[in-house]
Order: C-alpha cells, then sequence, then structure tokens
C-alpha cells in the first residue's frame, strides 16, 4: 500500500501543477474507510486516498484522470488503480442529460495485467439516472471481453445542505463460467462548507464468484467517505 499512496501523492501533484493555468480545470482529493466500486471491495475492507483531475470545456467536452489505492488480496497486488477517460455531456431545454465517452482503468504494475477500457452513457432526468458500460478491452489473455454494467438510481436533496441516494445495478460477466453480479446501495450526502463533501453508504453485493473474489463474503458493507473539490 506503501506503493499506491506515493504513486497517487505524485500524481495529484503534478496534475495540479500543469492545472494551474488551464480554465475550466478542477481537481480533487478524498478519502474512504473501504473503497467500493459496483458493489465489490477494492481496497480489501481498508481505507483508501484518491484524488483527481478534470477539465470540461463549454461545449460539453471532457477530460479526466483519476486514481485510488487499492489492495486486491488474493492477487497479491497492492498499488494504485488510474482511470483516464474523455466524454460529451449536455443537458437539453427540456431537463434530460446525457453522457457518453470512454475509459481505461488500468493497474500500473508489470506482475497485473487487469488493465481494461470501457465505453459508456448515460441518462438522466430531474434525479432519475440510467448507466450502462460496456467492456471493449482487456489487457488480460482472455476471449471473454464483452462484461456488460448497467444500473439505475435516483438522487435527492434534503435541508441543510444533505443529500441521499438510491442505486441498483447488475455486472453481466462475458465470462461463460462467472457469476452475475448484483448489487444495491443506499447513501447520504452532507456538504460541508470549504471542508468538502461526506459521504455514508451502504452497499450490499450477491453473493456470487466474482463478487466473491473481491469481498470473501456478501456482507452487507459501510463505508464513509470524503472528497474535495478545487476550481482553478
Amino acid at each position: 500500500m506503501k506503493n499506491g499512496v506515493l504513486l497517487t501523492a505524485t500524481l495529484l501533484g503534478s496534475l495540479l501543477i500543469s492545472a494551474q493555468a488551464v480554465a475550466g480545470a478542477s481537481a480533487n482529493i478524498g478519502a474512504t474507510s473501504n473503497y467500493i466500486w459496483r458493489g465489490m471491495a477494492q481496497s480489501q475492507d481498508k481505507g483508501a486516498v484518491q484524488a483527481g483531475l478534470d477539465y470540461s470545456a463549454e461545449n460539453g467536452v471532457y477530460v479526466g484522470a483519476w486514481t485510488s489505492t487499492v489492495d486486491f488480496g488474493d492477487t497479491d497486488y497492492k498499488g494504485s488503480e488510474v482511470d483516464v477517460y474523455a466524454g460529451y455531456k449536455k443537458e437539453l431545454p427540456n431537463g434530460v442529460s446525457y453522457d457518453v465517452g470512454a475509459i481505461q482503468y488500468a493497474y500500473p504494475s508489470e506482475d497485473y495485467n487487469y488493465d481494461f477500457t470501457e465505453v459508456y452513457g448515460k441518462l438522466g432526468y430531474k434525479g432519475v439516472g440510467a448507466e450502462v458500460s460496456y467492456t471493449v478491452d482487456k489487457e488480460l489473455d482472455t476471449p471473454y471481453k464483452n462484461d456488460v454494467y448497467y444500473a439505475v438510481g435516483y438522487t435527492g436533496k434534503l435541508p441543510n445542505d444533505f443529500s441521499y441516494g438510491v442505486k441498483v445495478g447488475r455486472y453481466d460477466w462475458d465470462d461463460p463460467s462467472a457469476d452475475d453480479t448484483d448489487h444495491s446501495q443506499i447513501s447520504l450526502n452532507k456538504t460541508v462548507g470549504k471542508a468538502g463533501d461526506f459521504t455514508l453508504a451502504v452497499d450490499k453485493t450477491d453473493k456470487g464468484n466474482i463478487a466473491d473474489f473481491y469481498n470473501g463474503t456478501d456482507d452487507t458493507r459501510v463505508s464513509l467517505s470524503w472528497k474535495k473539490s478545487f476550481d482553478f
């Protein structure tokens, strides 16, 4: 984990320096008690530190990078995840928003060749959101590359800068030996002035062999996360 923290800090520093004079750029830093992605624990139920940089143009085009420490216990990989993405998003006059793009998930290690790339699409309207992601490439040597993830959710506002969210999703793995993974999440978010955003989330994942690989069990997981964003 030490190397992952160092890489995360180094990447954040370089991103902040490069964004100093770029209008439309923003950065973020954060930490979580348990990094959970699509219902699957990515840090072995331990804490993780995270950081990112985004640039959004007025025409809707955006690019960004994000990193987190990870710990995949069964593979002995303890390091960093680095995501690079680009896309286009827009909100129409009737309130419907859409977002299309591509993202690569990379794990910088000579011994861990699980990098993969997805294309995605998202729709939103009055707090309701739907998304679908399709795997187009995997570094791992396997014929099963066409994984599909889809989810629906809702976010709403509460008094005193609180908000909440509910989400259900399903991961359909192309590999016939892999059990499809269902998950659900409820979350409560609080914005605390300049201190940033705090999120309390409860995740539940079914017990399949892929989820079991990451989680070890289908127990309900509770996580507390903090994120602070900076505009340039």
